[in-house]
């Protein structure tokens, strides 16, 4: 009974927990045999050593269950297999039972050799030959406890591979784990990263122009630029929050940790008329920064998905980013190009350097898992940041007759 029901991984510290169903189905394994062994001692008269040496086989028994270290699910092995195998014969093969436990408790330990079982079961099987020929049992009673020693190492062996396979599927799932962690957080740096250099190099800007037009003495224009650095400022801090959030193992869904993060400061700063998303709010923002971009083609991306268009303004923005950071005041060019089933977006400035937002492109492409694509490299005098995207089917389909 044990046998075929002890097939889980709890014997091993810190496997899983065991059912209430085992426990009593073990417990009940016990209890019977157990009870033959006392009836069947009393009315066979067995002597005081069978009755030592199967008490102790049965305490092994009963260890096993109780026994939650190492050296205890060992120790009860060793005693089941020991007191058990001195008194199989004595017992007419009774106590072959706690023997096979044991045998199985052994094979199924990862941190025993593997051959041990087999080992142990050929010295079982000696004993029980030495102890037949002692006592004139027949060939067959020695064949028969060999093949129950026999099923014992096969369980055994079966309980090892299971449990290998199982520790082999918590490692895969540990180190899928610790790749998405990895994948979390370098796209929070990524994200924080495109905020660093937007927003607050933005926002340098902004600065820069308050200044100027203050020692001019254009106060009212300065107060405009100081209430766009402000949003712009406010902007970014939410941005910075969402990345952040990434890092985190929060409940809080995106709706809401965006509502308790950002829509204070966004109305505290931004007035409560509409305002450009996308591609166009970049182009504003870029604009107001005294920035020069000339537009071609649907900058609203209505041909792309929500995926695909929210790469394509990450690495926009990033690109104007670079263009205000190395070629500052000269003109952007910025182009939507439908070319069948597929979408290019072109950003072009005088020459620019590079930088980790290169990288960052490519990184966010590549996790679209599609055929989109993103290049950038200096083409004559200019920089060029090339996207190739696959066309929404579902747009193309909601737009047709």
């Amino acid at each position: 009974m044990t046998l075929l029901t002890g097939l889980d991984a709890a014997d091993l510290p810190g496997g899983r927990p065991r059912s209430g169903a085992v426990w009593g189905l073990n417990a009940l394994g016990i209890a019977i045999v157990g009870f033959w062994f006392v009836r069947n001692g009393v009315l066979l008269h067995h002597p005081a050593w069978v009755w030592v040496a199967g008490s102790v086989a049965l305490a092994g028994w009963a260890l096993r269950e109780l026994g939650r270290t190492q050296r205890a699910l060992i120790a009860a092995g060793v005693l089941m297999i020991v007191g058990g195998s001195v008194t199989v014969v004595p017992t007419e093969s009774l106590m072959i039972v706690p023997v096979i436990v044991g045998i199985v408790l052994i094979g199924a330990n990862l941190r025993v050799p593997v051959w041990t079982a087999a080992v142990t079961a050929l010295a079982v099987v000696v004993v029980v030959a030495t102890t037949a020929t002692l006592e004139h049992a027949s060939l067959q009673f020695v064949l028969g406890t060999s093949g129950g020693v026999l099923l014992g190492v096969l369980i055994g062996f079966s309980r090892r591979q299971f449990r290998i396979a199982a520790e082999q599927a918590r490692e895969a799932e540990r180190e899928q784990q610790r790749t998405q962690l990895l994948a979390d957080r370098s796209r929070a740096a990524r994200d924080i990263h495109d905020v660093l250099a937007h927003s607050l190099g933005g926002l340098v800007l902004q600065l820069d122009a308050v200044e100027a037009l203050l020692e001019a003495g254009r106060v009212e224009d300065a107060t405009r630029r100081a209430a766009e650095a402000r949003a712009l400022a406010a902007d970014g801090l939410a941005e910075a929050r969402r990345a952040v959030h990434a890092l985190r193992d929060d409940t809080e869904t995106d709706a809401e940790a965006d509502a308790g993060r950002s829509d204070e400061p966004r109305r505290a700063s931004r007035p409560s008329t509409g305002r450009a998303s996308g591609l166009a709010a970049l182009v504003e923002a870029h604009r107001s920064f005294g920035g020069e971009i000339v537009t071609q083609g649907d900058t609203a991306l209505t041909d792309l998905d929500a995926a695909h268009r929210a790469a394509v303004v990450q690495v926009v923005r990033e690109a104007l980013s670079n263009a205000r950071r190395h070629a500052p005041g000269r003109p952007v060019s910025l182009s939507v190009i439908r070319d069948g089933d597929a979408v290019d977006v072109v950003v072009a400035n005088p020459l620019s350097g590079g930088g980790h937002g290169l990288l960052g492109m490519r990184e966010r492409f590549e996790e679209l898992g599609s055929s989109a694509t993103v290049e950038a490299e200096r083409s004559d005098d200019e920089f060029v940041v090339a996207m190739h995207l696959p066309v929404d089917r579902q747009s193309v389909e909601g737009d047709r007759p």
